[in-house]
């Protein structure tokens, strides 16, 4: 298993998937295929598939043990979850309970479920399907909302509660709302002694990046405000599921350039291998620390 430690605090990645449903042209906007062309020789095959024209993206969590509390970060798709208009998240069946315990812990364990924001992809493992029931999956853990994303998704589900993200809103945030689990925090809540959700509007209202200081250590886990390393060198690029395209643009600038003051390290939602790493500013935008600019 892929794990960063971050002072006293370890973070390990747990896998659900790679998505392969997003072409890149449609996925970013602003891109071009001359820029596909220029990024060929490092996207593919690691990044980006060069028969299809397709992002390859990772789901996966982050479970975050800082010697007194286990946390989850970002619940993936889930399983037995019906997706109108994403057929490759609809009714999966992967073994993210068995891969959570190999990193460390059983869904009893789980002191608390922090969600960068409410999309489907983010919120599945909420719950599980028991006896014809969305359960919350994590039966003693406190589930973490930002008050603006709960406010968004709150006042949209009320108007229109149509497409994949409000289905996720149905089956994967009302049960842990019903169950008394949910805790709505405003902004710069701090969790578990160590863990900071500051805001990081722009992908949706209510996007937080979350903050996670131990000893002299820094990492941030980002959702969606980065996707794909190809925002390392291309920040100004905002995917097109974006609510606010040029506010996720100058979020993502502001999250980079502080991981680079603070040293901290870029824990995203879906980049694949090597998932996260400390960053530097490049000649054009960014890059890992350590490894040139290709």
């Amino acid at each position: 298993m892929v794990r960063f430690r971050i002072g006293k605090a370890v973070a390990t990645r747990v896998e659900e998937m790679t998505d392969r449903s997003f072409d890149f042209r449609k996925f970013f906007p602003l891109s071009t295929d001359e820029d596909v062309a220029a990024n060929l020789h490092w996207m593919a095959p690691g990044h980006y598939e060069a028969d299809t024209g397709r992002l390859l993206l990772s789901m996966h969590s982050w479970l975050v043990d800082t010697g007194r509390f286990k946390v989850l970060i970002d619940g993936c798709i889930g399983n037995d979850k019906e997706r109108p208009g994403r057929p490759d998240w609809c009714n999966l069946q992967t073994p993210f309970l068995d891969r959570l315990a190999e990193a460390g812990a059983r869904p009893e364990q789980v002191d608390y479920v922090l969600c960068t924001h409410l999309h489907a992809d983010h919120v599945g493992w909420n719950t599980r399907l028991l006896d014809g029931r969305w359960v919350p999956t994590f039966p003693n853990a406190k589930y973490v909302f930002s008050r603006k994303e709960y406010d968004h998704w709150q006042a949209q589900f009320a108007s229109d509660s149509n497409g994949h993200h409000l289905a996720g809103y149905r089956d994967s945030v009302l049960p842990i709302i019903e169950a008394g689990q949910a805790l709505v925090v405003d902004d710069y809540a701090e969790i578990a002694d160590c863990l900071v959700l500051a805001p990081a509007p722009g992908h949706t209202p209510g996007h937080v990046a979350i903050w996670l200081k131990s000893g002299d250590d820094a990492a941030v886990f980002t959702g969606d405000i980065i996707h794909h390393p190809v925002q390392l060198k291309k920040p100004a690029w905002s995917c097109f599921g974006c609510k606010d395209q040029a506010q996720a643009s100058q979020t993502r600038e502001k999250v980079l350039a502080e991981c680079v003051d603070r040293g901290a390290t870029l824990l995203p939602a879906h980049f694949m291998a090597p998932f996260g790493g400390r960053i530097r500013p490049a000649a054009r935008g960014y890059w890992w620390d350590g490894e040139a600019q290709p």
